[in-house]
């Protein structure tokens, strides 16, 4: 382990290799924990989506002669909770407890990670909570239109794979292939370590000293994947659901990745068109012809590639007029970029909304460890404390070659859901489309 390199308020530093950030701060004596994975769902195996999700569930079941509830009543009695989450580049495990009973819950969580048990019961519960969930996605008609927006923009890809598996691959999963997934992803060259509030890095230092010592080392390699690439044209998908009178329509295309330094210019622009309550398409689209009460733009800045999407929520009779209106606005905002008085907002909001951001030490400890999976966890620090220098640089020269060079919206993703006997005649006339497919209100766009 390396010395400490230290700055007010925070501390780095390594264990075993794997990298460490420590936010200490006064206030209340808890104490946040965090073990992050590099590695998700983005390499599940061909065929077996979601076995990283399942894998990640039964981490908290305990491990051999340690039962599910008798975890919980541990965790009960240190005053502790316990949350793991899983996304497509990493595994996150997070127990928030009382300083004082920081080694304590350290020590669980270290044997639950270690040793977990993978027991058939477990296993066979779990596929049935999450079958359970992908059935009742049908009646979020928001998530439902998300999860088949990443699949119509990546399709074929691993980036278009659902996070949770689907139905069927659940069938495919089986407890060798967890043992498997947990070999390949709990080695020290993995994980980063981040702890929050009131503890000091001398603490943490000597409770990670004892409890995850003698880490097992294992490759990276495994996580290559090739960006994905765009389709020409628009692309739309209609998920059919008669009954309803009000439709989620989604744009998404590809974006910068979260290294790309025009990805500062590229957020700015992003919040002068969409991401403010008084942008550009808000303004139009709910201001002025009432057509959604909520539309948005958001940026996305991936490790591998970047997304862009736009949503809106118009009636199925307007649906036409408003994707028409809102693709209009976004190449207009394409060809001439906002406008200096646009950018200088967006700037503003930016920079103060940053204080919501870092005003505990946990939301500093994510902004670390995000950091960490865009870039390089040498660079974490540096690239948290640039942000409002990068922002405040951005003019609007900057802005128009960021959406030039990083857009494509001649090229997008296109979801909509309501009733295909309405929606199908009047997306096929947007311009630029080049098909238009039609699937049933299911996850995976399957007959239920």
């Amino acid at each position: 382990m390396s010395s400490a390199a230290s700055t007010k308020g925070h501390a780095r530093f390594r264990h075993e290799g794997a990298p460490v950030f420590v936010e200490s701060a006064g206030g209340p004596p808890l104490v946040d924990f965090v073990v992050q994975v590099r590695g998700g769902a983005l390499k599940d195996p061909a065929g077996a989506a979601g076995t990283t999700r399942v894998m990640a569930r039964l981490l908290r079941r305990g491990w051999r002669g340690m039962t599910p509830a008798r975890v919980d009543e541990a965790l009960d009695r240190l005053g502790a909770r316990l949350s793991i989450t899983l996304g497509q580049h990493s595994v996150r495990v997070q127990a928030t407890a009382l300083a004082r009973n920081f080694d304590p819950v350290v020590a669980l969580v270290a044997r639950l990670l270690r040793e977990p048990a993978f027991r058939g019961a477990d296993l066979a519960r779990a596929k049935r909570r999450i079958r359970a969930g992908l059935h009742a996605l049908q009646d979020d008609d928001h998530g439902l239109a998300d999860r088949h927006l990443r699949r119509v923009l990546h399709p074929g890809h691993a980036l278009g794979q659902p996070v949770g598996g689907t139905a069927r691959s659940m069938r495919a999963i089986g407890r060798q292939a967890l043992v498997d997934r947990h070999a390949q992803l709990f080695v020290r060259e993995r994980l980063q370590f981040g702890v929050a509030g009131a503890a000091s890095p001398d603490e943490v230092r000597e409770v990670l000293r004892r409890h995850f010592r003698d880490l097992p080392s294992g490759p990276m390699s495994m996580d290559a994947v090739s960006p994905p690439t765009l389709r020409r044209g628009r692309q739309v998908r209609v998920i059919d659901k008669r009954e309803r009178a009000q439709t989620q329509l989604g744009f998404a295309t590809l974006a910068p990745h979260g290294r790309a330094r025009s990805r500062y210019a590229l957020m700015v622009a992003d919040a002068a068109f969409g991401g403010m309550f008084t942008s550009r398409l808000s303004a139009e689209i709910r201001t002025r012809l009432g057509y959604s009460y909520s539309t948005y733009s958001q940026l996305h800045t991936g490790p591998l590639v970047g997304t862009w999407e736009m949503w809106s929520h118009p009636s199925v009779e307007h649906a036409y007029d408003c994707a028409a209106r809102q693709l209009e606005l976004l190449e207009r905002w394409h060809a001439e970029g906002p406008t200096k008085r646009e950018v200088a907002r967006a700037k503003q909001w930016l920079v103060h909304g940053r204080c919501f951001e870092e005003d505990t030490a946990a939301h500093r400890l994510d902004l670390l460890l995000a950091a960490a999976l865009r870039a390089t966890p040498k660079s974490a620090l540096r690239v948290q404390s640039v942000f409002r220098e990068r922002v405040q640089a951005v003019d609007v020269d900057a802005a128009q070659r960021a959406l030039r060079r990083g857009l494509r919206p001649s090229d997008l993703a296109v979801v909509a859901v309501g009733d295909a006997r309405k929606l199908v005649p009047a997306l096929e006339r947007l311009a630029g489309v080049a098909s238009v497919e039609v699937v049933p209100p299911t996850a995976d766009g399957e007959p239920g």
